[in-house]
């Protein structure tokens, strides 16, 4: 008998499948389309979603870590997936067995690739990250000439592509295009191989920056649904709905508080529920008494302290509140850019924090 979920997770992909095609219709038929689904493909579950992509409107799958790479080829995968945080050396061997791209930056992490791949008799495929402001990781843009001859000068190694990556597409316009002034200037004159990707556009840079998309673009959070900017005017539909049960059922008198150091005092008579989800499944603890739910067609605050696996709701004004009711807690009713403001974080993070607890169910 199969464990009955209090909280649990529904991935829609019909909706992701749409979200591409809402994509490819605004960037044209030229671009490949990488989806990243790093971070446990920002919490929708890697594999289920790396497979669900790669059949259905991603060119390129595009992780952080060479593990995030491995999972993904040792699921049967054999689409291109590329790594785009720096790789320890110790993980080199694994990259170049898998046939995983890598991003470089330096003339020691190319030299190092070359040594790795020729002891395997293989090809490494290495895409120079070149550093035009984000200050994380990459080169200089003065030493791309000098580092993509480099690479080229080596029987082992092709160079798949050259990148970077914005600091704030979504709202800094000013920054953004020198960035790309950076990155276009120092690719001029640049002798390189015709097949070698070229690829700058993270997902807000994919719907304002047409200069931005070159060959391939990196789309995360628009591919699942979440546009914190509305940068498509409402055509992409949430990926992801996250819901919980009612558990309990109490009645709290004015002047009586709820959850931990009594953050929240009713003032007129109250019915509390609790609900099975905490900060232990992901729901953040910063959400304490500012965040709402929806149940029964009405949306319903969020009261004291979130705890590790309950938070609280009131749900005074809701007709016949049951244990067992179905609560959304984000999904088409409440959107995630609305919780990470609440939070005061980013979409981002709200997504990437759900835990292995919350069951994830998949609709196709």
């Amino acid at each position: 008998m199969e464990p009955y979920p209090r909280t649990w997770a529904e991935i829609n992909f019909p909706a992701m499948a749409h979200n591409f095609r809402v994509i490819r219709n605004h960037i044209g038929p030229t671009p490949k389309i990488g989806l990243v689904c790093k971070a446990d493909a920002y919490g929708h579950g890697l594999v289920p979603v790396g497979r669900f992509a790669a059949r259905n409107g991603a060119d390129w799958l595009c992780v952080a870590s060479v593990q995030e790479g491995v999972a993904l080829r040792d699921s049967g995968l054999d689409c291109p997936i590329m790594v785009m945080s720096p790789t320890l050396p110790v993980e080199a061997g694994q990259a170049i067995f898998y046939n995983l791209d890598v991003f470089v930056e330096s003339s020691a992490a190319i030299h190092h690739y070359q040594a790795t791949a020729a002891s395997q008799d293989r090809i490494a495929r290495l895409h120079l990250k070149v550093d035009t402001g984000l200050h994380r990781f990459g080169c200089s843009p003065d030493q791309i000439p000098a580092l993509t001859r480099e690479i080229q000068s080596h029987p082992n190694l092709l160079l798949a592509g050259v990148a970077q990556h914005f600091l704030n597409s979504s709202s800094n316009p000013e920054r953004t295009k020198a960035q790309l002034n950076t990155f276009h200037q120092s690719l001029e004159n640049l002798e390189l191989p015709p097949l070698t990707l070229i690829h700058t556009a993270n997902s807000a840079a994919t719907a304002l920056y047409p200069e931005s998309r070159h060959s391939l673009i990196r789309v995360g959070m628009h591919a699942y649904g979440i546009d914190p900017d509305n940068l498509y005017q409402n055509q992409l539909i949430p990926v992801m709905r996250w819901f919980t049960r009612i558990t309990s059922l109490r009645k709290v008198a004015p002047g009586e508080t709820v959850s931990y150091n009594g953050t929240w005092k009713a003032k007129t008579p109250s019915t509390i529920a609790t609900l099975g989800v905490g900060y232990g499944d992901g729901y953040p603890r910063a959400l304490s008494n500012k965040s709402e739910v929806f149940l029964q067609g009405q949306t319903v605050p969020q009261v004291g302290l979130v705890c590790m696996d309950q938070i609280m709701i009131d749900v005074t004004n809701v007709p016949d509140p049951q244990i067992g009711d179905t609560v959304e807690l984000l999904g088409e009713n409440i959107r995630v850019p609305t919780l990470a403001r609440a939070a005061e974080t980013n979409s981002h993070e709200i997504v990437t924090r759900l835990m292995t607890r919350v069951n994830r169910r998949y609709v196709y």
